[in-house]
């Protein structure tokens, strides 16, 4: 026992498994103090105790509200906080209660306290999320030896079982985890586990299908008793773990019921196999586009793939299998536990690190002329996004994300670039590099990592200088950066600067100058929550209520306040503008559940008035709308007393807005935007971005005159 066990961790969103390699050699999975395989990632804060897992669930099943899950979704959002008796937390502070858990159970397991750990992370996890995965096992006094992207962990503990051909197999992993989804596709050859290309949506995952449950029974309860059981706290979760049950019962029975007692009322419903399918059809088709995007992006087609691995738990909904069967023209593999697999890999990946710095590792019974682990050891891993740094382009005209290295490359993996930078003999000499990792060209579209300063650029007589910066991608795929001086050889000290707030020159032409409106920034989110944004499964409103969360993530809540305000027939102040983002991010989500299925006879620039009237700074109205309105004229009175206020009027509009109308009630045309429904969400994100400087205000040019908010990106 003085040799270290290698163990596997997958932590998920809705729950964590571990895996160790056996005195076997073999994988084998840890339980649980409780005895069981699977941890749910829930934890809940009593006064004077941390429960994690199991019970922990059972206490949110009540109601509780000193209870969180969920939070893996959250990791790298600086925006996001859970607090409970007076305590705040982030999602790494979480994660690292979660995995301190899992550390118990693992010597608990062993009897042992020596071993190395592997953590699994989603592949499309940026390198913020990857960072705070390693800084949250530390937390938890794990000693991680690398990290492995989620779906790659899979594809390695199919490849030492499965693969007993010396011929290359091409196969895509479709990895849907209770709130991940990852889409890898791998060639797998006899000792080789090479992953070709990676893409997925680390926000989409077995709760979204949950939450389509949640609404379908929540909107028979509504239609019979004319209220929501989803307006409580309690009974929200309470419906939410109910829903979670009857997806699994759907799994072998073609319908389930399923039974609602809220406020004195008791509903019994039975929903069918097909309801749910129906209800979450457009859920499926997320996972087919990012599954046809990365086939796109590295060359091949559904025909070039020799099978389809399906892993993770919400893999286990029949309509998965159908749906892989249907479009791939294959069954998919089985003979590999979908719940287990990411956490075995995990286990083979950290015993092959430890191989390589220790030699063969013995094991019992093992014949030592067949190699271990089915004889994989090499595992040629990618990027699911791309590293670049913001650039001007050739005419000085604006700024652009310069890609340094695409997506989809193998890590590790480095470029080197030269840059010419003017030195001065009486200045400290230095070099600001701001990197992104994405493939939109706007800059802010991507994550930008950081600002990295290099200094002690020696000043050199013709007063230039040339720098060579180094970008590297290392095996955990997180970001490395270094850079010399040409003329010397010396490498540059290096202080990486967290992201300034104010980012409004990134909205300009670089040659150009500009300056900023200083103040308080005030918001308020006004959402049409008429039927049509009902339709389609649900869709606009949900891509809406997706929107408005990207948005205010891009703000900063330190100087800016958000109000959120619903409206069809009626409207509703959802909540008052304040900084707290959970209070916020809750009030957004509430969207759904209220003024269901009505017409857009109310206008929302009254209570929108009413709540940034007495408030100083800047004021903004976020208007997004999918249809007509019909009562026009009070719409356009209401707007033009919100102008005269200073009240900057922003109209986004999709399916059947009238473009005229979006035009009349916004502040400028510029401020007017006619989109559709798949451009929502970046529209959003944009509006935020151009709002989130430290000074909350939109870049002007010099003369003061102020243009539309779109005019900054567009």
């Amino acid at each position: 026992m003085n040799e270290p066990v290698a163990i596997g961790i997958d932590l998920g969103t809705t729950y964590s498994v571990i895996s160790y390699i056996n005195e076997y050699g073999l994988p084998e999975i840890v339980t649980n103090t409780e005895g069981d395989a699977l941890t749910p990632s829930v934890i809940c804060f009593e006064e004077s105790n941390t429960i994690v897992g199991e019970e922990a669930k059972a206490h949110q099943a009540l109601g509780e509200e000193n209870v969180v899950a969920f939070f893996k979704r959250n990791m790298g959002n600086a925006n996001y906080a859970f607090i409970t008796n007076d305590a705040e937390f982030n999602a790494k502070n979480l994660s690292a209660i979660l995995l301190k858990k899992l550390r118990a159970d693992i010597q608990q397991f062993l009897r042992h306290n020596n071993f190395k750990t592997v953590i699994t992370v989603p592949a499309y996890f940026n390198n913020f999320q990857r960072n705070e995965t390693i800084e949250a096992a530390q937390q938890a006094g794990l000693d991680v030896i690398k990290i492995i992207n989620e779906p790659t962990a899979a594809a390695l503990a199919f490849g030492i079982n499965k693969n007993n051909s010396k011929t290359a197999q091409k196969i895509l992993v479709y990895d849907l985890g209770g709130g991940t989804f990852d889409v890898t596709v791998i060639e797998l050859n006899e000792d080789t586990v090479k992953v070709l290309g990676t893409g997925g949506d680390h926000e989409l995952g077995g709760k979204d299908w949950d939450d389509r449950i949640l609404l379908l029974v929540a909107d028979l309860f509504k239609d019979e008793f004319d209220e929501s059981p989803l307006d409580e706290i309690e009974s929200f979760n309470d419906l939410m773990i109910k829903a979670e049950q009857l997806k699994k019962q759907l799994t072998d029975r073609k319908t389930a019921k399923i039974n609602i007692v809220y406020n004195g009322n008791k509903g019994k419903y039975e929903i069918s196999k097909d309801d749910f399918e129906n209800a979450s059809e457009d859920l499926l088709e997320r996972t087919n586009q990012l599954c046809e995007k990365v086939l796109t992006d590295i060359g091949l087609s559904w025909n070039d793939l020799d099978g389809v691995l399906a892993v993770g738990g919400s893999t286990k909904m029949p309509m998965i299998n159908n749906w892989i069967s249907n479009i791939s023209g294959k069954a998919p593999i089985t003979g590999i536990n979908v719940d287990e697999a990411v956490a075995k890999g995990a286990a083979i990946q950290a015993y092959l690190e430890l191989q390589k710095n220790r030699g063969s590792l013995s094991f019992k019974n093992n014949n030592n002329n067949k190699p271990l682990l089915g004889g994989i050891s090499i595992i040629q891993d990618v990027m699911s996004h791309s590293l670049g740094m913001i650039a001007e382009n050739e005419d000085r005209s604006r700024y652009i994300n310069t890609i340094l290295i695409p997506k989809n490359k193998t890590i590790p993996v480095a470029e080197t670039q030269s840059y010419q930078l003017k030195t001065s003999a009486s200045n400290n000499n230095e070099m600001e590099v701001y990197m992104t990792q994405g493939e939109n060209e706007y800059p802010t579209l991507n994550k930008i990592l950081g600002k990295y300063v290099f200094n002690n650029i020696e000043h050199q007589p013709n007063g230039k200088t040339l720098i060579e910066v180094s970008y590297k991608y290392n095996a955990n795929g997180m970001v490395e950066v270094e850079a010399s001086q040409k003329e010397n050889g010396k490498n540059l000290p290096l202080t990486i600067e967290p992201v300034p707030d104010d980012l409004s020159w990134l909205d300009t032409a670089p040659k150009d100058h500009t300056t900023t409106i200083e103040g308080q920034l005030n918001i308020v989110i006004a959402i049409d929550l008429s039927g049509s944004m009902r339709m389609d499964g649900g869709k606009p409103l949900i891509e809406s209520i997706k929107a408005a969360h990207k948005l205010v993530d891009k703000l900063n809540l330190t100087n800016t306040k958000v109000g959120v305000v619903g409206f069809a027939d009626d409207t509703q102040v959802v909540c008052q503008p304040n900084n707290q983002i959970k209070e916020i991010s809750a009030s957004i989500n509430r969207l759904s559940f209220i003024l269901r299925n009505q017409g857009t006879h109310a206008n929302p620039f009254e209570d929108c008035f009413n709540s940034l009237i007495h408030l100083e700074g800047k004021k903004f109205i976020i208007v997004l709308t999918d249809g007509a309105w019909f009562k026009k004229r009070p719409a356009l009175r209401s707007a033009q007393k919100c102008k005269e206020q200073d009240m900057e009027i922003v109209a986004i509009g999709f399916g059947d807005a009238d473009e005229r109308f979006l035009k009349e009630i916004a502040t400028s045309d510029e401020n007017a935007l006619f989109t559709n429904l798949d451009q929502i969400v970046t529209s959003f994100s944009k509006i935020g971005q151009v709002l989130s400087n430290e000074t909350a205000g939109l870049a002007v040019a010099e003369s003061g005159k102020k243009g539309g908010i779109f005019k900054l990106f567009n």
